[in-house]
């Protein structure tokens, strides 16, 4: 249960489009591939899903505009669309079997499918191709989490906790599973990191609360459930110096 309320607390990540820069460097003088990127940017799903199906009909061996329409059709996420995104992924494989983009989006869609450790296997390859992945190593170890294997979770969100500081539920859920192994100095220290790091995050803080709570140390629950109402603190304008 604590595991969820940390989840349902804070944001996962998810894939991003590719950038129309980069892949203007890697297309045709056209940039049918931008312009079908541009189409979903301006809000237009529809329209740039037509335009990656009709480029991928022109040039059926070209991995990357599988790549998007499978991202696009994950996003709609109905049986169809899972569908479809299947066949684009399994055409990408077959042309670019070392793109760890390809086993990210198969990983996605096995999620959505409800096949855990089919997803865990994609994500896994994911980060062995590209180590510095850390949408997909963010994603497994939640999958790990999920599955209750504690240490294989610790095992990828350690090298988060370094490469992305920013995100403050990788140390709360970070956490949680060193918290799940009974390693309660360990998970302290990553929760107060995360409350340093976002000192007004209500949810940081309702967390660390019940972190206290459940290790019988109600008084620091108390301190920290205090500053969930405490006014916040306004910036006092500096003085100007007295002409006198």
């Amino acid at each position: 249960m604590m595991w969820v309320l940390v989840a349902a607390l804070l944001a996962g990540a998810s894939d991003a489009p590719a950038s129309p820069v980069l892949t203007a460097q890697a297309t045709p003088a056209s940039n049918p591939l931008a312009d079908a990127l541009a189409l979903e940017a301006s809000g237009n799903d529809a329209g740039a899903l037509v335009a990656l199906e009709r480029l991928i009909t022109n040039q059926p061996r070209w991995e990357l505009p599988r790549l998007e329409a499978a991202r696009l059709l994950l996003k709609g996420g109905s049986a169809p669309e899972l569908e479809r995104a299947a066949t684009h992924l399994d055409a990408a494989l077959r042309e670019a079997p070392d793109n760890p983009r390809v086993y990210f989006l198969q990983g996605q869609l096995q999620e959505e499918q409800g096949a855990t450790f089919d997803a865990i296997r994609a994500y896994e390859r994911a980060v062995t191709l590209r180590p510095s992945y850390d949408d997909a190593r963010f994603r497994l170890a939640g999958l790990w989490a999920q599955a209750g294997d504690w240490l294989k979770a610790e095992l990828h969100y350690r090298p988060l906790s370094k490469s992305r500081p920013a995100w403050v539920q990788v140390r709360m859920q970070l956490a949680a599973v060193l918290e799940k192994q009974g390693r309660t100095q360990d998970a302290e220290r990553e929760f107060l990191a995360a409350r340093d790091a976002q000192p007004d995050n209500p949810g940081v803080l309702r967390t660390l609360a019940a972190f206290y709570e459940r290790t019988d140390r109600p008084q620091l629950a108390a301190k920290v459930r205090a500053q969930l109402t405490a006014p916040a603190k306004r910036n006092m304008r500096a003085l100007k110096p007295s002409k006198r």
